[in-house]
């Protein structure tokens, strides 16, 4: 019984010895299966990272392409505005030039009216003040004549007579004449002043019209400031995405390797052969230091 005894405590030292040894080997075979899962997908997610950085990088490209292109549009329309406020400008200046001088016109015109009406009632009493001299000198005439009828001799005084006669139908017919061309100065001067009318109203509505069109353009001119400062704003932001996206595929140590954001893991450690190396020398000692106690226990027995 004491030889028995002595056997199984051998055989219980021998199986503690070996299999702790036998179970960190087979730790060890089983290990690298796992860091070979997470090797293949590693390498995958740093593709997928940096396809996708790839494609970030080159969207915001495009964006501040197009960012510029608008930018450039909207500072042309900006300066065709301008220039367009600058000449709507100069047509009302224009405008108003000829409108004032349609109204200097029509008062001319209208001085020019009232001066030949003048003229014209002056001429109708020259016209009859010459009548009633022909009256009298015609009446001199008579008596003239009825004189030298009688054997007094009224030759020079009809011979004076004739002559006023003669001298007031000129004047009547030099009045009528006057009168006529006053009356023609008259229509002139009233066809005028509709003309000048009507330039007038055509000259207020053009003036209306580039006021509008003065408005307009401010406004026009406005939309497009505030759309050159929102495609500023774009540009901006398109490129502090760019730097993002720049940044992103950088690690804290150095060279961009995956999609992720730096100093941020985003995958498992790796199982590496020093880790194993370092697993395999704790069993040992722990396999010798169970040894040691056994051997302890066999030589107590």
């Amino acid at each position: 019984m004491h030889r028995k005894s002595l056997i199984a405590i051998a055989v219980g030292s021998i199986l503690g010895a070996t299999l702790p040894a036998a179970y960190a080997i087979d730790q060890q075979t089983q290990t690298p299966a796992a860091p070979s899962q997470n090797s293949q997908q590693q390498p995958a997610t740093a593709a997928t990272g940096a396809a996708s950085v790839r494609g970030d990088a080159a969207q915001d490209q495009r964006a501040g392409v197009r960012d510029q292109r608008e930018i450039k549009a909207d500072q042309k329309d900006i300066a065709q505005d301008r220039k367009d406020i600058r000449s709507d400008k100069q047509d009302i200046r224009t405008d108003n030039k000829y409108l004032q001088a349609d109204r200097w016109d029509i008062q001319r015109d209208q001085k020019g009216i009232q001066t030949d009406r003048k003229d014209i009632q002056a001429d109708h009493g020259d016209i009859a003040k010459d009548r009633t001299d022909i009256r009298a000198d015609q009446r001199d005439l008579s008596r003239d004549y009825a004189q030298q009828r009688k054997g007094v001799n009224e030759q020079a005084d009809i011979t004076r007579d004739k002559a006023d006669i003669a001298a007031d139908r000129k004047d009547i017919q030099a009045d009528r004449t006057d009168i006529q061309t006053d009356r023609n100065q008259m229509t002139r001067y009233q066809a005028n002043i509709r003309a000048e009318q009507q330039n007038i109203a055509t000259n207020q509505r053009e003036t209306r019209a580039d006021q509008r069109d003065l408005r307009t353009d401010r406004q026009d001119l406005r939309a497009d400031r505030s759309d050159l400062r929102n495609d500023q704003n774009a540009r901006r932001n398109d490129l502090q995405e760019q730097q993002l996206s720049r940044n992103a595929g950088q690690p804290l140590g150095g060279k961009s390797t995956d999609g992720a954001k730096p100093g941020i893991t985003t995958a498992k450690p790796e199982i590496t052969s020093a880790t194993i190396a370092n697993n395999t020398a704790e069993n040992t000692q722990k396999a010798r230091a169970e040894q040691n106690v056994q051997k302890s226990w066999w030589h107590f027995w």
